[in-house]
């Protein structure tokens, strides 16, 4: 019989990498499938979109441009509303070089409405439009995102108001910021109505409630 002796530095060091061979293998396991899977589930399981939420959009002076759009539950702002496309409205904010000013490039690829600054009705939205940030200064453009029409007539939307005002940053400069606020989902969001993706669907129309024009 032939007695094998290895030596403690040998065998510590097969010990080692095997561990650290199995922490990686754990860590690799968390990062490429339990990590995301968590995510979705969190997301799936989120609460509802509330009207009044707002969303604060500030772009980056070094990048000067700043996309968002507003769809489903796969855009920046998900409204998690049956009958809404991904990236059923798309802004591009882009700052002037030298002044803070911004031009806002607005994109319908679903169904939509817009109600430009200074006026009080909705019209139909098709293609682009172009607004700029001092028209949204003391006034607000709206947005209707429609999941269904028929006739002519929307009977299901969900809507947003986006506005801007300047704030002081710590450092003494003036900026602007862009205020996106949920004003309504029409004509309810039903809250028991959510499937295994995270989507909820409109609830029925209410005695006496209409679009608003």
């Amino acid at each position: 019989m032939i007695l094998l002796i290895i030596p403690f530095a040998l065998n510590f060091a097969v010990t080692t990498a095997g561990v650290l061979a199995l922490v990686g293998l754990v860590v690799l396991f968390y990062l490429l499938i339990v990590r995301p899977a968590m995510l979705i589930r969190a997301d799936r399981e989120a609460p509802p979109p509330e009207e009044g939420s707002v969303r604060e959009i500030i772009v980056d002076p070094s990048l000067r441009a700043l996309k968002l759009s507003i769809g489903q539950i796969d855009s920046d702002l998900k409204t998690r509303m049956n009958g809404i496309r991904e990236d059923h409205i798309v802004f591009r904010f882009t700052k002037d070089r030298e002044l803070e000013d911004y031009e806002i490039q607005i994109n319908a690829t679903g169904a939509a409405q817009i109600r430009v600054p200074h006026s009080k009705k909705m019209e139909n939205f098709v293609g682009m439009e172009r607004l700029h940030s001092s028209e949204l200064i003391g006034d607000s453009a709206g947005f209707r995102l429609v999941a269904s029409a028929r006739e002519g007539r929307v009977n299901q939307y969900v809507e947003f108001e986006l506005t801007a005002k300047y704030f002081i940053t710590r450092a003494g400069d003036e900026r602007m910021k862009f205020l996106l606020t949920l004003k309504k989902i029409f004509p309810s969001l039903d809250k028991n109505s959510r499937n295994k993706k995270g989507i909820y669907t409109f609830g029925r129309v209410k005695l006496g409630q209409q679009v608003e024009e």
